[in-house]
């Protein structure tokens, strides 16, 4: 395929302030037989063991089958997708046999950036934004109970990050069979300009107005202007009085640098 822009492909992950160990895993990789990309965050989950273990193993494993495959594979999209959601399927099976139930899990959020398509596959609740003309669009959904409050309750998106319950996810890698279930889509490229994915340490601090603005003034040192701003700024964040009237939950102010915060982003230009 004849390049036909030049692009930004840029990773960035800090451990935090307050975790000892970093279990996000990112991932950035240029096909090498021709322009195909691919990005991916896994964001080890928080309370089970081996969190760095379990990311890390699942990006490796999912890099290594892009890098084995010749490009004329990429051209068959069900095919694509079929071995994606298999990969998945098999760590899942991976971790359960290695580990047992409820003992490790990761959630995994990954672009596959092809000729003319773009793959999302995604389980979780990092997210996957789309930008492209000043609007920024967030193309996956949290797989989380508090998600459901802004899905069917009207709850505003921004509020979820101050619920007490907004590190519960019920679709990961690893917990269970029953409960790794990756969601596939597939988008034209031409809707977008950028792709950027991000774990939840950044989403529970930077609002996507800041995440907007960034892309538009700092493209080149998005990544890490991002994961700066989610462990080192204070973000000045206070509960709504308006959400403060609702009893859904027990509500907090998410400090910053609390967990691993990490960002990839893909950008023409």
């Amino acid at each position: 395929m004849e390049k036909l822009y030049h692009y930004i492909l840029q990773k960035e992950s800090d451990v935090g302030l307050l975790r000892p160990t970093n279990e996000d895993s990112v991932l950035t990789l240029v096909h090498p037989e021709d322009d195909f990309k691919l990005l991916a965050v896994a964001d080890g989950m928080g309370g089970k063991e081996y969190g760095d273990i379990c990311s890390n193993y699942v990006v490796k494993v999912i890099g290594e089958w892009f890098l084995s495959k010749h490009k004329e594979f990429f051209l068959d999209l069900s095919f694509v997708k079929d071995e994606l959601v298999d990969i998945i399927l098999h760590c899942n099976e991976h971790f359960l046999s290695s580990y047992g139930e409820n003992i490790v899990g990761t959630t995994l959020t990954l672009a596959l950036v092809l000729a003319r398509e773009t793959i999302v596959v995604h389980l979780g609740d990092s997210r996957c934004y789309f930008y492209k003309e000043h609007i920024l669009t967030q193309v996956t959904e949290d797989d989380s109970d508090v998600w459901l409050y802004h899905k069917y309750q009207g709850i505003r998106k921004e509020w979820l990050r101050y619920f007490s319950t907004s590190n519960i996810i019920n679709n990961c890698i690893g917990i269970s069979k029953d409960s790794c279930k990756p969601h596939v889509y597939i988008f034209p490229n031409d809707i977008y300009q950028s792709i950027i994915i991000t774990s939840d340490g950044v989403t529970d601090l930077v609002a996507d107005n800041r995440i907007r603005n960034i892309l538009e003034t700092d493209i080149k040192s998005a990544c890490k202007k991002l994961v700066y701003e989610a462990v080192h700024v204070n973000q000045n964040l206070f509960i709504p009085s308006e959400l403060k009237k609702l009893s859904y939950d027990y509500y907090i102010v998410p400090s910053q640098g609390r967990d691993n915060a990490s960002v990839v982003l893909f950008s023409k230009i």
